[in-house]
């Protein structure tokens, strides 16, 4: 009977004997805590001072005013109205990415997404299919400069530039379906400047009909086809640079349009012609054309008579009644001395060859 009670005795004695040691260890610990705790207190007094310090300076760039910001994402983009790419690092998308005030001063620049090219080989057309909508209404109600196509099953991007069209001031369409995706253009454009179409090899081949009328604004038409034979109804005569790439008989048909003349075709506004042609149907196009205001002119020197390109190109300025300052000549078998000597007042290019692509580009005036 005693014998138990002696064991319970023990065990109570021997915990309260490390329950003792314990509450001491703790008491230890506590004293360890409130030391480290006082060294806590002094390292953030000794810091203080150092992080007021960062804390009131700010980074030269972020200190910087929206308005200069602004201009810098400006100049980060290709000159207007080239478009930068849709993504990667020289797209203005990447700009948002940085810090919050920089997505919210991109995302509020307009001038930032005008210029739009959904041509991206890189880019699929689920992705040109969301970041189309978003460039658009990121762009505000500035006038737009697009690329576009209808190849690759990229047509079922243009249905969201349709509700833009009184925006566009650049278009650069390259079409396989001209039926189906000419629906772009059908409707007023009262900004358009600048039209180019080209019209892909295997496209189909209807009228392609452009409400003249709807494009007051119109200068600038280039023109290409490869197997079709559109017609276009546009304000031939408002035109200053005309660019075509047509077969002759269609190229006489475009120029005629609009037109009430049966001998020369009258461009009275126009201040610089590029042909695409070469041989006799390019001589024979050359000697309808009335340019009275042509100011530069560039073609292959087989677009004029062969045995005296000289003569014959001074034969179409005296007709047009034209002051040249800018003439460039391709596949040029006549000495350029000869170009210098003949026209002393023209600046003039002389080339072997034909460079590629053979057809300048052209900008806003």
């Amino acid at each position: 009977m005693l014998q138990p009670l002696e064991l319970d005795r023990t065990l109570v004695a021997e915990t309260d004997a490390q329950v003792r040691e314990i509450e001491s260890q703790i008491s230890k610990l506590e004293e360890q805590v409130a030391a480290l705790k006082g060294s806590i207190s002094v390292l953030h007094a000794a810091k203080e001072p150092a992080q007021q310090r960062l804390d009131s300076y700010k980074y030269p760039v972020l200190s910087l005013a929206n308005e200069i910001i602004t201009d810098i994402f400006l100049h980060f983009l290709p000159t207007y109205p080239e478009p930068p790419p849709l993504l990667g690092p020289l797209s203005p998308t990447v700009l948002t990415h940085i810090c919050r005030q920089w997505r919210e001063i991109a995302l509020t620049t307009p001038l930032l997404w005008r210029a739009i090219d959904l041509r991206t080989p890189r880019l699929s057309v689920t992705g040109a299919a969301s970041l189309a909508p978003l460039w658009l209404e990121r762009s505000g109600c500035l006038p737009l400069s697009i690329r576009a196509t209808d190849a690759g099953g990229f047509s079922s991007v243009l249905p969201n530039l349709i509700p833009h069209r009184a925006r566009f001031e650049l278009l650069d369409l390259k079409l396989r379906d001209v039926k189906g995706s000419a629906k772009v253009l059908d409707g007023p454009s009262p900004l358009l400047r600048t039209l180019n179409v080209s019209l892909s090899e295997g496209g189909l081949s209807p009228p392609l009909l452009l409400p003249g009328h709807n494009l007051p604004r119109l200068c600038t038409v280039v023109l290409f086809e490869d197997q079709s034979s559109p017609s276009f109804t546009l304000p031939w005569s408002q035109l200053t640079s005309l660019t075509l790439s047509l077969d002759f008989a269609n190229c006489i048909s475009v120029l005629r349009q609009t037109q009430t003349l049966l001998a020369d075709l009258p461009l009275l506004c126009l201040k610089s012609l590029v042909l695409g042609l070469y041989g006799s149907a390019c001589v024979q196009l050359l000697g309808l054309l009335f340019t009275p205001a042509l100011r530069r002119l560039e073609l292959r020197e087989d677009c004029l008579d062969t045995t005296d390109p000289i003569s014959s190109l001074n034969s179409f300025i005296l007709k047009s009644g034209c002051t040249l300052d800018e003439l460039r000549i391709a596949k040029a078998s006549v000495h350029a001395d000869v170009y210098y000597k003949a026209f002393p007042s023209i600046s003039i290019a002389v080339l072997r060859s034909v460079e590629k692509p053979y057809l300048a580009h052209h900008c806003f005036r």
